[in-house]
């Protein structure tokens, strides 16, 4: 799934650098974010239980550098393996439920990502502030 991404946008792989998708079978990320994705589905109504998880992740992400830009084309890439998994059984209203989920969990790491990158540039401005830049 992701190398089919990484063929659109060979830009996306530099961010996988120091991942494990640094390993030739991706080190199984794309069973990470199937797993990640079926855990959000399953915990639909009780988020907070996945709250550790998510900073988990969300830190995994901002020392990868991956950016809020990415997340369409990696969503995209991944009903597009869904659809080849799932054959007839992926349904126009399957996909669009799995779209919806995808797009609201990348909105939940987007904004965990975020606050993490202002976290790490103020930590990086109070430093140049105090001269130990």
């Amino acid at each position: 799934m992701y190398e089919i991404a990484f063929q659109e946008r060979p830009d996306y792989r530099l961010g996988f650098g120091n991942t494990f998708m640094q390993h030739f079978d991706g080190g199984g990320q794309a069973k990470k974010l199937a797993s990640s994705i079926y855990a959000y589905a399953t915990h639909i109504d009780k988020l907070d239980e996945l709250a550790a998880a998510v900073d988990h992740i969300a830190h995994r992400h901002v020392n990868a550098r991956i950016l809020p830009e990415q997340y369409p084309l990696i969503g995209e890439k991944l009903l597009q393996a869904m659809k080849e998994v799932l054959g007839a059984a992926a349904t126009d209203e399957i996909i669009d439920a799995w779209r919806e989920a995808y797009s609201a969990l990348a909105s939940v790491f987007i904004e965990a990502e975020a606050k993490l990158y202002r976290e790490n540039d103020q930590k990086h401005l109070d430093r140049l502030a105090s001269g130990d830049g």
